[in-house]
């Protein structure tokens, strides 16, 4: 039996789809790290000011502040590993899926 037209394409599809959704993930998490480091590093500051980098610029800006836009930032960055997480799986079942249909089309 003939391997049926498009399940290769589909295959190859998937494979670059899941291949970006790792890539991305693993840039997620990486920021989030970055940022967890970096509030666990304010939390000890006593200092009521911290210096805040925009572009070549250093300004000086209230810690409180600086801590609210980073928890900010990785409450979101937890919702996309999340969602990233979920369509990292559902990928994975897929790219399972088509392989097993791959072997049974090739073995017939």
């Amino acid at each position: 039996m003939a391997v049926e037209p498009g399940l290769a394409a589909r295959y190859q599809q998937t494979v670059e789809d899941l291949r970006a959704v790792v890539l991305s993930l693993q840039q997620y998490k990486a920021r989030l790290l970055e940022i967890e480091r970096v509030l666990k590093e304010l939390e000890r500051l006593q200092d009521n000011y911290v210096y805040k980098s925009f572009g070549n610029l250093l300004f000086k800006t209230p810690k409180e502040e600086v801590m609210k836009e980073l928890t900010s930032e990785k409450e979101l960055l937890q919702v996309r590993v999340e969602e990233f997480s979920k369509r990292e799986k559902l990928l994975r079942e897929r790219l399972s899926s088509l392989e097993r249909q791959l072997r049974g089309a090739q073995g017939a």
